[in-house]
């Protein structure tokens, strides 16, 4: 391409001397051609450059889909001029996997929500009797007074007797509704389910409860030992205390912490100010925000799981004299491909039944473990008895790590988001 421009006598870049012979720079391998160039040139040049990774990424994905571990097993063996770099490829491929798991989790709140507030539109609100998918609250919760439960003697009953419901102003409301409707066949099924007798005394009470229950449930709801000693009148009131909470001193907090019986401590610190936040994430509330702040976590956890496999790899396969770096690349490599299979997997569910997702995105993960496998055999070439031996046991150690950091990522979720 340099042929078709001015050549320049020095660097720009290094300030080095060049010859007209000199397409690149000896020194910093720049390009030697006229800086200022016409706009049709630098489209040409875009153009070049996307369809050069095309290429590129065309040959690591056919070779992805066809011949698992083919990639890894060429590039150690230096053929790497029609394949994605391993950093380059994995960091393009994580940006739409995390992207897209990012709308899965919004989707699937989203669906969440749907069937929560709102049925198909060809059903009756009594069919919706068993379909709620809310939390569960029972009769003592709905009714929210605890000296009228225990003026008629039913506060015992009132406990046992529980629905599921949304916790918003409008599920609870039509939660109430519900309630009222129920047929005497369905006040038996739930003495029945509250392990209660059938006696004519027990559906006296039962009735009795559902008439206390008013047409717009008021409930309040406590996370963690400090708000369940703690009363509030008002929801105003509690959310005022929450937002104290959360920017008290540490000596105030630990007080607090001392109170009820718990050790002072940077968690029991952070758990504190942060119930709130919590409570309402019990609520449905603030559900988004923990699932983003989760996900960003997810992505740090992946990125370090890639050098720790790489060491266990390096341990499993000491004998083969094969270098870190080596092992690092494969450990790229595979969960690039894990992200990328996930990556079609997660589109597909927009457009496949709610129900069936759970069991699509199992039979994928059974598949990349299978992809695992054949890549291992290929890329270190041992025998099918040793490859498998050392996939299960690089298997049971992969998991047991990735759950502890897992289960790390969404604590820190919980007191970051």
């Amino acid at each position: 391409m340099s042929n078709h421009h001015n050549k320049l006598t020095v660097c720009p870049n290094c300030g080095t001397d060049l010859g007209p012979e000199d397409n690149f720079c000896p020194n910093c391998g720049q390009e030697n051609h006229e800086v200022k160039l016409p706009l049709g040139h630098i489209f040409y040049e875009f153009a070049e450059s996307i369809t050069h990774f095309d290429n590129k990424l065309w040959n690591s994905l056919k070779a992805i889909f066809t011949r698992p571990g083919k990639m890894t097993a060429e590039f150690l063996e230096g053929k790497r001029a029609r394949y994605v770099p391993p950093a380059r490829l994995y960091v393009f491929v994580s940006v739409i996997f995390f992207f897209l798991i990012g709308k899965f989790a919004d989707h699937q709140l989203e669906e969440r929500i749907r069937r929560m507030n709102g049925i198909s539109t060809d059903q009756t609100e009594a069919d919706t009797t068993d379909r709620d998918t809310g939390i569960k609250i029972d009769l003592e919760g709905l009714i929210n007074n605890d000296s009228l439960l225990d003026s008629h003697g039913l506060h015992k009953i009132a406990t046992r007797i529980d629905f599921n419901t949304l916790v918003d102003s409008v599920g609870l409301a039509r939660t109430s509704r519900r309630i009222k409707r129920l047929q005497p066949y369905q006040l038996d099924s739930l003495l029945t389910k509250a392990n209660l007798t059938l006696a004519d005394s027990n559906r006296a009470k039962l009735r009795e409860l559902i008439e206390l229950v008013p047409a717009n449930p008021k409930v309040s709801f406590s996370f963690g030992p400090t708000l369940s000693t703690k009363e509030f009148k008002t929801d105003a009131e509690r959310e005022e205390y929450e937002e104290k909470l959360s920017h008290m001193p540490d000596a105030q907090i630990d007080s607090l912490i001392r109170a009820e019986g718990d050790t002072p401590n940077w968690f029991m610190r952070k758990l504190y100010r942060r119930q709130g936040k919590l409570a309402h994430l019990g609520k449905g509330e603030n559900t988004e925000k923990f699932l983003h702040a989760s996900t960003k976590n997810l992505s740090v956890v992946m990125f370090v799981l890639m050098p720790f496999v790489a060491v266990l790899l390096l341990l499993i396969y000491f004998r083969r004299g094969r270098y870190y770096y080596e092992h690092l690349i494969f450990s790229v490599h595979i969960h690039t491909v894990l992200f990328l299979i996930f990556s079609v997997v997660l589109l597909s569910t927009y457009y496949v039944n709610p129900t069936v997702t759970t069991s699509i995105l199992g039979w994928t993960l059974w598949v990349c473990w299978l992809y695992f496998l054949l890549s291992l055999k290929r890329v270190y070439q041992q025998s099918w008895g040793k490859t498998i031996l050392k996939f299960l046991l690089l298997s049971v150690m992969y998991w047991f790590v990735a759950t502890i950091f897992l289960i790390g990522s969404f604590g820190v979720g919980l007191l970051t988001f």
